[in-house]
Order: C-alpha cells, then sequence, then structure tokens
C-alpha cells in the first residue's frame, strides 16, 4: 500500500498528520518509508487510513502477531 497514495485519497497528507501531532513532515515520512519507528505517527496515519497499524507495516509487528 502506497501511504502517501492513500493518504491523499482520504483528503489528508504527511503535512497534515505532522501539524495534528505537532512534529515535522520529515519525522511522518521517515516511519511511513520504515526509517523510523513511532507509535504515534503509526497509530495517526492508520487512523487517517481506517486501517491497523499492522496493516500498514505487518513487519513491525510481526512478532507480536506471533505471541498468543
Amino acid at each position: 500500500m502506497k501511504i502517501k497514495y492513500e493518504l491523499q485519497k482520504a483528503g489528508s497528507s504527511f503535512i497534515r498528520v505532522a501539524r495534528d501531532l505537532g512534529i515535522s513532515h520529515s519525522t511522518v515520512l521517515a516511519v511511513s518509508n520504515s526509517r523510523g519507528v513511532s507509535a504515534r505517527v503509526q497509530d495517526s496515519i492508520a487512523e487517517k487510513l481506517g486501517v491497523s497499524p499492522s496493516e500498514l507495516w505487518p513487519e513491525r509487528y510481526q512478532e507480536e502477531n506471533k505471541n498468543p
């Protein structure tokens, strides 16, 4: 899933996510590209897209999903 494209379809953007969270848009971009990790940013992006963070970043949640 191309996060930038999906955010645009949903009427949002990396800049809007950053403003909502009070952080730089480069931080949001880094998290979206898996170069940074922030549960707060992941949760915000996922909420705007109506999906769970594990759908957007399955590799970050693999260990959690393996544990019962």
